[in-house]
């Protein structure tokens, strides 16, 4: 994967919900608690339109960097999302 966005050294690796908990708050109390509203960056598969509105409510945006998921994503196109 790409080296993080300058002045960005928070990477958010891993927010999941279970499906029942979607639409419940639950993510934005994950995501709140992880971060808050520091600067950080994460890695979106591309087509993951239901976590992409998300991030893009939450200040998150991509910056044009992208990359190929590794094996255990079936090598999946990654796009990466940077809050400043």
């Amino acid at each position: 994967m790409a080296s993080p966005p300058a002045g960005t050294p928070r990477q958010l690796e891993k927010l999941y919900a279970r499906p029942q908990a979607l639409g419940t708050g639950v993510g934005q109390a994950l995501l709140d608690a992880a971060v808050g509203d520091d600067a950080a960056y994460l890695w979106l598969v591309d087509g993951n339109t239901r976590a992409a509105a998300f991030y893009r409510r939450n200040g998150f945006r991509p910056d044009g960097v992208e990359t190929t998921g590794g094996p255990s994503w079936f090598g999946r196109r990654m796009v990466r999302l940077h809050r400043v």
